[in-house]
């Protein structure tokens, strides 16, 4: 079986989920595991390291695709897979080895991420459609009914969530396993992108290379997401710059956007069938 890394980028990680993390990933056996820590101080850098993880600290904070781009050129031509992990993520098994499989059989697939769960139990919608301009204005809006029609559409929610395997345009960046040589020929995050939407635009250029992001469900982890840019005001601002930067980029008005979107949804039946 092939073997992979781990990267990890931090800020202000809580001794209790740096332990929480590690352990999970006592259950699998990465080739590496490097955290680059954007806190102002490094403070957690004895802890990080006597539980196993390369420590890199860079107190100017140049964003979450700059740091992970950092640990993929410094460590992935050391492993076939580099996985990305988010610091509130926990798991028990070796949910890895289960991705590593996956890939390993299945090389249109760039990347692919697990069945994710709340810490309530609920699956998290984890894969997407490309939303458009007014997806995001309107996910934004205090509708109940406008806010649960855009997610309907934009969440799969039509795909089989609980034990499918499917493609999806966009994957969340909060679990990915990637094919380390498909990364190096497209490139991983824009460096454009300080947080948020980065993981739209790499699902997207990976979708567009033919080498497919895909949700697979056969194994699962544990998503305690804090939703940071609903409750804190600057978050919520370089949530909407990095919006902005995401349709200059790829167009307000994207025809390929629904073809992508449209060649998705085409792609239930054969999903379902595959190992």
């Amino acid at each position: 079986m092939s073997i992979f890394g781990v990267g990890l980028v931090a800020y202000k990680m809580k001794v209790s989920d740096i332990k929480a993390l590690s352990v999970s990933l006592s259950y699998t056996n990465p080739k590496y595991k490097v955290v680059v820590d954007n806190s102002p101080t490094s403070e957690s850098k004895e802890v990080f390291e006597n539980l196993g993880w390369t420590y890199l600290h860079n107190s100017k904070n140049p964003g979450f695709g700059v740091s992970h781009n950092m640990i993929f050129d410094l460590y992935s031509k050391f492993a076939d897979y580099h996985l990305i992990v988010n610091p509130d993520i926990i798991f028990t098994g070796d949910v890895v080895s289960e991705l590593v499989g996956f890939l390993d059989k299945n090389e249109q697939a760039g990347c692919v991420m697990p069945k994710v769960y709340y810490t309530n139990g609920k699956i998290q919608k984890s894969a997407k459609l490309l939303p458009g301009p007014l997806d995001l204005i309107g996910r934004r809006l205090p509708f109940f009914f406008l806010k649960n029609k855009i997610n309907q559409r934009l969440e799969l929610q039509q795909m089989n969530y609980e034990s499918g395997i499917f493609k999806a345009p966009f994957l969340s960046g909060c679990f990915l396993l990637f094919r380390s040589s498909v990364i190096d020929d497209i490139g991983f995050f824009d460096s454009r992108f300080f947080m948020y939407t980065e993981d739209i635009d790499l699902s997207r250029r990976l979708w567009k290379n033919g080498t497919y992001p895909y949700f697979f469900a056969k194994t699962s982890v544990v998503h305690r997401e804090e939703k940071g840019s609903g409750k804190n005001i600057n978050l919520f601002k370089i949530h909407i710059e990095s919006a902005i930067r995401y349709f200059n980029k790829w167009g307000w008005f994207d025809n390929e956007r629904r073809k992508i979107n449209k060649e998705c949804l085409g792609q239930k039946i054969i999903a379902s069938k595959m190992s």
